[in-house]
C-alpha cells in the first residue's frame, strides 16, 4: 500500500537505510568534465547527470527539474557544488566545483544537498567526475547579489 501511494516501501521516509538502491552493487564510472558535460539534456538519448562534490548522479527521472528549459538545468552536465551552497543560479562563475571562500553555512548547504542526492529514492550515484584542479591564484567568485532564498 505504501508503494502505491508514496512510491516507497516506507511511506515516503527515505534514508540511507531505507533506500534499497544504496545496496545494489554498481560499476562506478569515472567521468572527465568534458564527458559529464555531454549529459546536460541537450541529447535526449543520453542520461541526464549532475555532480556534487565529485559524485555523479543520474537524475534522468527528474527531467522536469533538470532537463533543458527547466529551473535547475544549470546543474546538469557539471559539478556545480558552489551553486548548491550559495543558491546562486544566475551567475556562471558560481556553477563550478570551486568552493573556496564559502562560509560554514554555505558548505553545510552543499553537504545537505549531497546527502539529499545520496538518499534519494530515484536518483542513483553512478560514478565520480575527475575535476580539474582550481588554480589557487584564480580569483574567488564574488558573492551573489541575487541568490534565491532557501526554502524553509
Amino acid at each position: 500500500m505504501s508503494y502505491l501511494i508514496t512510491e516507497t516501501a516506507f511511506w515516503g521516509h527515505s534514508s540511507k537505510w531505507t533506500n534499497w538502491r544504496n545496496y545494489v552493487p554498481r560499476h562506478q564510472r569515472v567521468f572527465t568534465q568534458r564527458e559529464l558535460a555531454q549529459h546536460d539534456g541537450s541529447n535526449p538519448g543520453l542520461p541526464l547527470l549532475l555532480a556534487i562534490e565529485g559524485d555523479v548522479y543520474d537524475v534522468s527521472s527528474g527531467w522536469g527539474f533538470y532537463g533543458p528549459g527547466s529551473s535547475y538545468n544549470q546543474f546538469a552536465g557539471r559539478d556545480a557544488s558552489r551553486a548548491f551552497g550559495t543558491n546562486c543560479l544566475s551567475r556562471s562563475d558560481h556553477l563550478t566545483h570551486d568552493t573556496r571562500g564559502l562560509n560554514s553555512n554555505e558548505l553545510a548547504g552543499i553537504k545537505g544537498w549531497h546527502k539529499y542526492f545520496d538518499n534519494h529514492q530515484q536518483y542513483v550515484k553512478i560514478g565520480v567526475v575527475k575535476l580539474d584542479p582550481i588554480d589557487p591564484a584564480a580569483p574567488i567568485p564574488p558573492p551573489c547579489e541575487d541568490a534565491k532564498p532557501r526554502p524553509k
